[in-house]
């Protein structure tokens, strides 16, 4: 059952009662109170405050919404890139009773949105040279990380930190067409072009370095519980601080650690470790999914999902993520 604008908004509004991990949201809201909303033809979006950041949540009005983003989510997570920012879908998020006072679920979207400006906003206020040279280098890896964003415009970009993201993945591919993003980087390109650039206060620019490297690496993460999770010849795996290795670089993908865990994949599947190396879960499922706030585990195993706690203990059956309830 798809739930309606109606819905969304009051569970924004009561995200303690409504909500299962965000109960602690707020809710961006206009003059009048109510939540901002935004609509696509499959999407109705809100921007949240939870844990001291900013979100991108979505819920989908179709029923073929979340599946046909099902996969790309699960793709965009391990690719651990600085041009995309978290994107995954929160199975079961939205409850509320239906006309029969059933219980019913939804799953919804979650985006995190970095600190920094809007793409119309570092047009007026950021050097225009940089702002080229960004767009050259998120083309660039976008075409290196093999995705098509598919609606890349100025309203899904954002400059943080000296370089641009790209936000709202709904209609990416991974190994798609870039037809699409190719002609839009192209349009973004003329627009700044045509856009009169920020007074300069000097002309002296800072050097443009958005991406960390530790030496003999090929692609570094930031310094999470004292471990970096870096990606070598052989895989990913981890260094300290001083760039010693830690874990051996033996994973397909793997993930920053968060609350002594981190999710990991093999060619057998993905799994969750501790910072010694050790399997929490063993490396044998589709999906797994740590929340680090609630210390649970979303497992799926042949498209059935089932909660582990922070140990690697099973504590439902696999079943429909309504049933995962401990």
């Amino acid at each position: 059952m798809t739930p309606t604008l109606q819905l969304f908004t009051r569970a924004l509004l009561t995200p303690d009662l409504s909500l299962r991990t965000l109960a602690g949201a707020q809710a961006e809201t206009a003059p009048n109170g109510l939540p901002q909303l935004m609509r696509t033809t499959r999407f109705a979006e809100a921007r949240i405050r939870w844990q001291g950041r900013r979100w991108l949540l979505s819920m989908p009005l179709t029923p073929s919404a979340l599946p046909a983003i099902e996969r790309t989510a699960v793709a965009i997570k391990r690719l651990n890139a600085p041009a995309l920012t978290d994107y995954r879908i929160l199975p079961g998020e939205l409850c509320w009773k239906d006309h029969a006072g059933i219980e019913q679920h939804c799953d919804l979207v979650l985006q995190h949105v970095p600190e920094g400006k809007d793409f119309d906003e570092a047009l007026l206020t950021e050097d225009r040279g940089l702002l080229l040279q960004a767009l050259d280098t998120l083309e660039r890896e976008l075409a290196e990380l093999g995705v098509a964003h598919n609606r890349l415009k100025a309203e899904n970009l954002r400059w943080c930190a000296g370089r641009l993201v790209v936000l709202r993945y709904h209609d990416a591919q991974i190994g798609g067409d870039r037809q699409a993003d190719a002609a839009a980087f192209e349009a973004l390109r003329r627009r700044l072009a045509a856009t009169p650039g920020p007074q300069a206060a000097n002309d002296v620019t800072a050097p443009y370095n958005p991406i960390r490297t530790l030496d003999g690496h090929r692609w570094t993460s930031h310094l999470f519980e004292g471990l970096i999770c870096v990606e070598d010849e052989t895989g990913f795996g981890y260094v300290d601080a001083d760039n010693r290795p830690a874990i051996e670089s033996r994973y397909l993908w793997a993930d920053d650690f968060h609350e002594g865990r981190a999710e990991v994949e093999t060619p057998t599947g993905m799994g969750l470790i501790d910072r010694e190396g050790n399997y929490v879960i063993p490396p044998e499922y589709e999906i797994v999914d740590y929340r680090p706030a609630e210390s649970i585990v979303y497992v799926r195993k042949e498209g059935r999902w089932a909660l582990f706690d922070y140990m690697g203990r099973q504590c439902t059956e696999f079943g429909t993520i309504n049933e995962c309830k401990i």
